[in-house]
């Protein structure tokens, strides 16, 4: 079975760099073009299931490109992005840091540090999460799937990467971010699931992987 794992369009947040998190961000006018370039680049691609998270710059990325089609998205809470908590909305390298919300750039820097401020997640929690998406949706879709969409975000994706290749907290983003509407693509055989490339659509190239 095959997986994309789809990073939702941009938003306004985005290009402010800005800590979205749990907040439902919409898309920009830049992320309905993307989202709709997705749409394009996978007209010819048949999907037996669509997950999207429930937030809604993923679940209308998800909407553009299924349009018209079947399935449609179904929307899967484990996928929502990890919650900052308090620190939502900040600009890590602009706005004035609490000793509050220092913490928070550890998650980029140094995650084997990371204590989230109030509300947020931990990694681990966040690694949980992912887990048990690959384990409740992922794994009994096997039998009976070729191909499957997940429309998430950015440490979503970062944290099934993690899971997949069994990382240790501190190397959590040891790869970089997946851009806007880019993907991981997975594959899943006999209850293994590998990284076999990585695509960044809106920038048309491919990188491919040997088995993890």
């Amino acid at each position: 079975m095959e997986i994309y794992f789809i990073r939702h369009g941009e938003t306004e947040w985005n290009r402010k760099h800005q800590l979205q998190g749990r907040s439902d961000i919409p898309l920009n006018d830049t992320g309905l073009a993307e989202a709709r370039k997705l749409a394009r680049y996978f007209r010819d691609t048949e999907f037996d299931k669509v997950y999207t998270s429930p937030l809604a710059r993923a679940r209308k990325t998800a909407e553009i490109i299924m349009k018209d089609r079947e399935p449609k998205p179904v929307e899967v809470s484990e996928l929502r992005e990890m919650s900052f908590g308090v620190g939502e909305g900040m600009n890590l390298s602009g706005d004035p840091i609490s000793p509050e919300l220092r913490n928070l750039k550890d998650f980029f820097n140094a995650p084997e540090k990371y204590q989230p401020p109030k509300g947020g997640e931990s990694v681990e929690e966040v690694t949980a999460r992912c887990k048990a998406f690959i384990d409740n949706y992922l794994i009994p879709d096997e039998p009976t799937c070729k191909r499957v969409l997940a429309v998430a975000h950015g440490g979503i994706i970062r944290g099934m990467e993690s899971v997949v290749l069994g990382l240790p907290k501190a190397e959590f983003w040891t790869s970089p971010i997946i851009p806007n509407c880019g993907a991981v693509v997975l594959s899943l055989k006999d209850g293994h699931l590998s990284i076999t490339k990585t695509i960044d659509i809106i920038g048309e190239e491919e990188k491919s992987f040997g088995r993890f």
